[in-house]
């Protein structure tokens, strides 16, 4: 009986260490395994040039440096991209300031975390532009015209605006609603509308084919804002992520802005720009992270609260996230 127990003993013995060797090795292996696994952000987009930075980021290998991963997501359209946000499958969006904070007043719960671009008027520019046959010259000679907008949009607030500084009232022109951009330029190229509102490439693509700029958001009043914003379950979860991403973000914007031409075919290849300017189009000059100025904020709300479109208070301070960089 003893020689048994003995034997019963030492396999029982063996068979513990066998187990506790496997689940230790299972354990370290786990550990190196989450200890190496970098964290994933994924960010939604038009194909724009907002996006440059980040592209540049990603093809520097400066978020892995940062051990991140980001995923830029292409969506064709705002609603598409919107409702990825809205339905948690996105950590952030590129979008513009309009959009974001229609969202937040909506119940979202978002925040600003930085420009992308428009820390200057001369960033992210839009403009009127007049068909080409057109006799339009001035903002004065617009009245009683047709302009082709989108409507409740950052395009309609920029085109209010450029009105409203020349001392027009928006009123007084025929806000005409194309919401698809390639059926605006096209209309206006076949002299369909007086003028429409767009933002680059497409301005510099229609003046190549003949229109002319009836005025421009890159003098005076800061227009126009594209920012990045990120859910706040993100802000919470991934904060130290998002402060290594602006870390990665900021070291490609200063390569940008140092060598633009360098990252010319990544521009073309991701933001839509028509061949035909491809050569002649300029790389803007790309803002490091930073916040939306106050006025700035205060003045889309109030733009947006005239047509009642904000449907709860927003303040800037619930609006922006601060200390990420």
């Amino acid at each position: 009986m003893p020689l048994r127990n003995n034997m019963y003993l030492r396999k029982f013995l063996a068979m513990f260490l066998s187990i506790l060797v496997l689940g230790l090795l299972v354990g370290c292996a786990g550990t190196k395994e989450a200890d190496s696994g970098s964290v994933k952000l994924k960010i939604g987009s038009l194909p724009i040039e907002d996006n440059l930075a980040i592209l540049v980021a990603e093809q520097n290998g400066y978020f892995a440096e940062e051990n991140l991963q980001v995923e830029l997501i292409p969506f064709q359209s705002p609603v598409e991209s919107q409702s990825a946000f809205q339905s948690g499958e996105l950590d952030g969006m590129v979008t513009d300031m309009l959009i974001a904070a229609m969202l937040k007043g909506s119940g979202e719960k978002l925040k600003v975390t930085s420009l992308t671009l428009g820390a200057t008027p001369e960033e992210g520019r839009f403009a009127i532009v007049a068909a080409p046959n057109s006799s339009i010259a001035s903002i004065a000679d617009l009245k009683g015209k047709s302009i082709g907008i989108s409507s409740n949009s950052i395009i309609e607030y920029v085109t209010d605006g450029l009105l409203t500084d020349a001392g027009m009232d928006p009123n007084e022109v025929e806000k005409i609603v194309v919401a698809k951009i390639p059926v605006r330029l096209e209309m206006l190229l076949n002299n369909q509308i007086d003028a429409i509102t767009v933002p680059d490439p497409h301005i510099t693509y229609t003046v190549a084919q003949g229109a002319k700029i009836v005025a421009e958001d890159t003098q005076g009043r800061n227009l126009s804002q594209a920012v990045l914003i990120m859910t706040e379950k993100a802000l919470n979860e991934k904060k130290e992520a998002l402060i290594s991403f602006y870390k990665a973000y900021t070291k490609a914007v200063q390569d940008l802005n140092q060598h633009p031409e360098k990252y010319k075919d990544l521009l073309v290849k991701n933001a839509n720009i028509p061949a035909s300017i491809a050569d002649e189009y300029k790389i803007q000059r790309y803002p490091e992270p930073q916040l939306p100025a106050v006025q700035e904020v205060e003045d889309v709300f109030a733009w947006l609260k005239q047509k009642g479109l904000l449907k709860t208070e927003v303040t800037y301070e619930d609006f922006v996230q601060k200390g990420l960089y």
